[in-house]
């Protein structure tokens, strides 16, 4: 595997002291080589370090290093992950009106480049912010158009979060056997694989967890949970 396969996927493991390891040992030899890009990816993969251990500070000084040095390669291209982990470390540390800005210029970043799953994954996030700022029929648009060009990409490694998203909205939306349903499937899909969700998006699962748990009653849910972990999550957000 590659560096950033290696790290992404011991990162979806939730094995952060690999993840820091290989990120501070490919730094070092990216710095030694002059690979700009590298130190890149490199330095992205400490900030998303930085926020699994609830560092925010750290987290937007390394995006914003790793911002600078992309913007020294003259490629756009390696602007995408700094620019995805300053709008997420905005969202974590609940600036959502920095969010909000930061996400649309990641969007606009990535439709100009052609990278739909990028877009994709922006609108996922982006639809969080209108969310909790009260801007419910924007964030429904945003979640409909990421969950439906994950569908038809088979944009599989997102399939969890956009997933969960369409629990929210059922959540909200006062149907908390589906949200249930929906949850049940997503936590069995990231059991199977062995992951489990980036911070911003784990805060979103257990805030809907607690949320259905308290409007269902514990053994509700639990005989809904067995329902929905029994379903695949296509068909399960497919319902």
């Amino acid at each position: 595997m590659t560096f950033y396969e290696e790290a992404r996927e011991a990162f979806r493991s939730g094995d952060t002291n690999a993840v820091e390891r290989l990120a501070e040992r490919e730094l070092e030899r990216a710095r030694t080589a002059g690979d700009l890009p590298g130190e890149v990816e490199a330095l992205g993969m400490l900030a998303r370090v930085a926020i699994r251990r609830d560092d925010i500070p750290e987290a937007r000084r390394l995006a914003k290093e790793a911002l600078e040095t992309a913007r020294r390669t003259g490629d756009r291209r390696t602007e995408r992950t700094p620019a995805h982990i300053l709008a997420g470390s905005a969202r974590m540390a609940g600036d959502l009106d920095a969010a909000r800005t930061l996400y649309g210029e990641s969007i606009d970043l990535n439709e100009s480049l052609g990278e739909s799953r990028m877009v994709a994954q922006e609108q996922h996030n982006l639809g969080y912010i209108e969310l909790h700022t009260g801007h419910e029929d924007r964030a429904r648009e945003l979640f409909a158009s990421s969950l439906g060009q994950v569908l038809a990409e088979g944009y599989d490694e997102m399939l969890p979060y956009a997933s969960l998203a369409a629990a929210v909205i059922a959540a909200t939306d006062g149907r908390a056997a589906r949200a249930t349903h929906i949850l049940a499937a997503v936590e069995s899909e990231l059991r199977s694989r062995g992951h489990i969700l980036d911070p911003d998006d784990a805060q979103e699962q257990q805030a809907l967890r607690d949320r259905l748990i308290g409007e269902l009653g514990q053994a509700s849910f639990d005989a809904e949970y067995r329902i929905g972990a029994d379903v695949g999550l296509r068909e399960a957000v497919a319902a």
